[in-house]
């Protein structure tokens, strides 16, 4: 009986222990880069920006119309770049849609906005124009917030 006890609590221990924990994803943002695109064809302009994960801005910026065309370099405040971070880390467990705005009754002359983050484990991205009012997931939103007043306030020359 005792042989029966033991072999049946071994039994018990080994199914126990070899249950399948859910996966969960780690998602490593150490390594990251985060790409900006605003551009409209009507006014045939683009402004694009890049931040990677050391803080560094690179700004393209161009206006056919008026064959203005620019390369700056930035470097982004270590506050900002932990914001940065910090909501980029948030935006990691969810899952962006391709596009939002583009309605059927949407401006047609107006610019639109492309945002692509880069991580060692994940990328997504999105455009944006004219979204609805809560249309855009709330992380999301406050990260593209981040990003864009970071961008604003970095680059001096921001037209």
């Amino acid at each position: 009986m005792k042989k029966i006890n033991l072999l049946f609590t071994v039994i018990l221990l080994i199914g126990f222990s070899s249950c399948d924990k859910e996966d969960v994803p780690n998602y490593e943002s150490n390594a990251y880069s985060i790409f900006w695109k605003e551009s409209s064809a009507w006014a045939d302009f683009y402004y694009k920006a890049t931040i990677d994960q050391n803080g560094k801005l690179d700004v393209q910026e161009k206006y056919e119309l008026s064959d203005q065309y620019r390369e700056s370099e930035f470097q982004i405040t270590t506050y900002d770049m932990s914001l940065i971070k910090e909501k980029l880390e948030n935006l990691l467990s969810i899952d962006i849609s391709d596009k939002y705005g583009f309605h059927d009754n949407a401006p047609n002359d107006s610019p639109t906005t492309k945002m692509k983050y880069v991580t060692t484990n994940k990328s997504d991205s999105t455009y944006l124009y004219y979204p609805n009012e809560n249309e855009l997931p709330a992380k999301l939103e406050i990260f593209m917030q981040v990003v864009y007043e970071t961008i604003s306030k970095t680059d001096t020359l921001k037209n």
